[in-house]
Parts: C-alpha cells; structure tokens; sequence
C-alpha cells in the first residue's frame, strides 16, 4: 500500500542566496532588515526568512551547495 509517486509532477527551483539582491531585496529594504537584525547575522535570517516562504508555498529544500544555491522541489497537481 504504498503511495505512487509517478502519480505527482515535480517542479524544481535553484535560489542564489549570495547576498540580499538576489533574494528579491531592495537596497532600502536591505538595511531595514539590518537595523531589524542588527544584533543577529542578518543574511542568515534573511535566507531563513526566505527558505520558510518558498515552505510556505510548497517549495521543499532538498540539497544546498557551496556556491550559494539551494535546491528546491514540489509537487504539481
């Protein structure tokens, strides 16, 4: 009774994660996430922030790599 998995269709996603611009920030917003963060590493919470609204969307992460780039998936109906 397992499930069929060739009954889903997958899209993928790769994300550049290198810096603010690249994750859809402007500048303005860029250093209002700092001041926000300021006593944190800002560029991991926004990479968190963004990682959990691709989740929120469906997005699954399923591999990273050193060049800033993480793999995503999710089902298509």
């Amino acid at each position: 009774m397992g499930v069929n998995y060739e009954q889903y269709k997958r899209e993928y996603k790769i994300v550049d994660h290198s810096n603010s611009t690249s994750m859809r920030y402007s500048n303005p917003e860029t250093e209002d996430f700092k001041e926000t963060h300021k006593d944190k590493d800002w560029k991991l919470e926004m990479m968190n922030v963004e990682i959990n609204k691709l989740g929120h969307e469906g997005w699954e992460m399923v591999g990273i790599n050193g060049n800033n780039e993480i793999y995503f998936k999710r089902k298509v109906q």
